[in-house]
């Protein structure tokens, strides 16, 4: 008896350990936390085609407001699904998936990424702006492509057909060009957080079929002699144009790159994940994701790691630690599959933990910075209660979006002269800001009693506003109830913040004291 106890000690010890690791990691104060909004067949946004301006205003504004109610801090948008444009642009036609028409402008007239990009920025949201660069034609069978500045009748030797789909050719430099011209002049003209690729490089393979650059291979070779190495060399080379590209004018401006979650199978590569995919970003996408990493290339990437845990081909736990270990000291976010929730042949995604307890292995696991989930409109018809997973439990707490140490610097001051009052039902913060420096929203903490918040701890955060708003208004907690003590910091656009303001007590008065 005396020899079990120990044993049974350390057996209890070790069931415990789970539950400690996602104490100590729950909830983050930073986190990214965000959802793609796809365009392409009016998946996500908007609705449906030839919605009236008001119309497609409202069901953003409505999007937007739903997932931050979600716990949300980021919204990917698919602003260029197939070599057309969500924005007023010079290089390409207005998307049919808008107005109904390839290249008819909204009437009346409005640009939808302007105001896509305020509505973000009011309701604290960052907006990424997502580029699919090399899809011309989304299906051959439904397209009605009558534009003639679309490239695919503007550049036909540039587009190779495939499948149902056209595409640009990744091995014409023309077509590289075009895709740089078109990204950075969003980049120039818009005030966006981020660029976003998804994971259609070169296609899928469809079977057999042969992708016809055979001629391209012969004229661009660049002294490659194998055609495979050549087209992840075309796509390396645009991936580092883009980011160079970005750098010289906007360097605050982050690139991510989603590709598909597995890289390499290991009976391949010894270097790749224990996994059995049909296909591999390496070896069907030509995608390099290696490469980018450790090259620094990229800003942040998000693996597609759309499987459930323990499924035997792809196991999401086996594929998180991969990532997790090839980074390359940048940003790692996980790309969930919200949309096989309640709704998928493996019967894992029936189970209503499957998203819950993959956010929390992200969690266990210090490399990983958050989540990115596929699609905005899976969240809807709440699954399984995924949307209340997410909202009551998850992200019941804001999150700030996570620093990236590479990118520029300010020197935040504190926001200046702060004020608190309360009485028996509301709570007012106001402020003064300094005017010389870029605050791009302010945080107001509360601990109560006489100590000062804790800004490491996401629930000492009571509440957001936005610049130039300096106050904060709150209703129906318990701050008015009891003695506290508040904080309020400066953020700016990169999310470093300010050291703390001067503390005050709030105690109960009238508001109009």
């Amino acid at each position: 008896m005396k020899k079990t106890l120990p044993v049974c000690f350390f057996a209890i010890f070790l069931t415990l350990i789970p539950a400690v690791l996602i104490a100590q990691s729950y909830p983050p104060k930073r986190e990214f936390r965000g959802v793609w909004v796809a365009s392409v067949a009016n998946i996500d946004w908007p609705s449906s085609q030839g919605l009236t301006p008001e119309e497609q205003r409202n069901e953003f504004k409505e999007l937007v407001t739903f997932h931050k109610n979600n716990g949300l801090n980021a919204l990917i948008v698919q602003v260029r699904p197939n070599a057309d444009a969500l924005y007023d642009s010079s290089y390409e036609p207005w998307s049919r998936w808008l107005t109904g028409k390839e290249g008819k402008a909204p009437e009346p007239y409005y640009d939808p990424l302007a105001f896509m990009i305020k509505e973000c920025r009011q309701q604290g949201m960052e907006f990424h702006a997502w580029f699919n660069p090399y899809r011309a034609i989304f299906d051959f069978n439904k397209a009605e492509i009558d534009s003639v500045s679309h490239v695919f009748f503007d550049h036909p030797e540039w587009i190779v057909t495939y499948g149902k789909h056209a595409y640009l050719d990744p091995g014409i430099p023309g077509a590289r060009e075009h895709v740089v011209n078109v990204i950075m002049d969003v980049v120039n003209r818009y005030e966006i957080d981020g660029v976003h690729f998804d994971d259609y490089f070169y296609p899928y393979k469809i079977d057999t079929l042969q992708f016809s650059d055979s001629t391209t291979f012969q004229r661009y070779n660049e002294g490659f002699g194998n055609i495979e190495d050549w087209r992840r060399n075309n796509i390396n080379m645009l991936v580092k144009s883009v980011y160079d590209s970005i750098q010289s004018v906007k360097p605050h401006v982050k690139f991510g790159v989603s590709p598909f979650g597995v890289w390499r199978n290991q009976d391949v590569d010894p270097t790749g994940s224990d996994s059995k995919a049909g296909q591999t970003s390496y070896d069907d996408l030509y995608a390099d994701v290696l490469t980018w990493l450790k090259n620094g290339w990229i800003d942040y990437v998000v693996p597609q790691i759309y499987f459930s845990i323990g499924y035997p081909p792809a196991d999401y736990e086996k594929l998180l630690d991969w990532w997790s270990r090839n980074t390359y000291g940048r940003q790692l976010y996980i790309g969930q599959a919200a949309y096989k929730v309640n709704n998928n042949h493996d019967r894992s995604w029936l189970e209503p933990t499957q998203i819950g307890k993959q956010i929390d292995m992200n969690r266990r696991n210090f490399q990983v910075d958050g989540s990115i989930y596929f699609s905005a409109r899976s969240f809807n018809k709440n699954p399984l209660g995924l949307a209340d997973t997410l909202r009551r439990n998850h992200y019941r707490y804001p999150a700030l979006i996570p620093q990236m140490s590479w990118l520029p610097k300010s020197e935040l001051q504190p926001p200046l002269e702060v004020k608190a009052a309360r009485d028996r039902h509301e709570v007012l913060v106001q402020w003064n800001e300094d005017i010389h420096q870029d605050v791009r929203y302010y945080i107001v903490y509360a601990e109560e009693g006489e100590s000062e918040p804790n800004l490491s701890d996401s629930k000492t955060i009571i509440g957001r506003t936005y610049s130039p708003h300096l106050s904060f208004k709150e209703k129906g907690r318990g701050l008015f109830r009891k003695k506290h003590t508040i904080v309020v910091t400066a953020v700016d656009r990169q999310h470093q913040e300010s050291i703390p303001s001067r503390p005050i007590r709030l105690k109960l008065h009238s508001l109009k004291d």
